[in-house]
């Protein structure tokens, strides 16, 4: 069982939104569907990564957020496989950016916990912005502060999907106290 982090903002995919679809995603939505180039067998990584890579040096060859992106972190192809490797029963935090409620902080506003794996569930949204997604289904549960107290946010800095276990006996207590209510 794993804790993941992942970033949302309301301009693009808000936590919101993922309440509404009922699952976990991620952006680059030009990159196409995924759904041919998923193996679950050693050493697709790579593989995987390269093909990502292609699709978006293709779609965006003119957008520096791809650039960007694409040096930071090893990139989206990164970002993207980590969605993939999700299984059920992980948990997931999203934070979100720039809305009202956060008056533009990052904080967190929700919690789910994966029906699925990220590898069997992945689904490709035509027409939305964070088209790439996972475990459709999910409840999620809004992260109560009055009741639940603060969060404490990764100490390692990240772009969008993040995996670390530091905080997951504290979401795993809270989704069990708000799951049972």
């Amino acid at each position: 069982m794993n804790l993941w982090w992942l970033i949302t903002s309301s301009v693009h995919c808000s936590y919101d939104e993922l309440k509404r679809r009922q699952c976990v995603a991620l952006g680059w939505a030009e990159i196409g569907s995924l759904e041919k180039y998923l193996k679950d067998k050693p050493g697709w990584e790579r593989q995987f990564k390269t093909l990502v890579q292609v699709r978006g040096n293709l779609a965006y060859a003119r957008d520096k957020r791809w650039t960007e992106t694409a040096s930071a972190l090893s990139g989206v192809p990164s970002l993207l496989w980590s969605l993939l490797q999700m299984r059920a029963g992980d948990f997931v935090v999203v934070m979100e950016s720039g809305n009202q409620l956060t008056l533009g902080r990052l904080e967190v506003r929700g919690i789910t916990q994966l029906t699925e794996d990220g590898m069997t569930s992945y689904s490709f949204e035509e027409g939305v912005h964070h088209a790439h997604q996972i475990s459709k289904g999910l409840t999620w549960v809004d992260w109560d502060r009055a009741h639940l107290g603060e969060l404490e946010m990764p100490k390692q800095s990240f772009f969008s999907l993040l995996q670390d276990n530091e905080q997951l006996e504290t979401v795993k207590l809270a989704w069990e106290q708000r799951t049972q209510r």
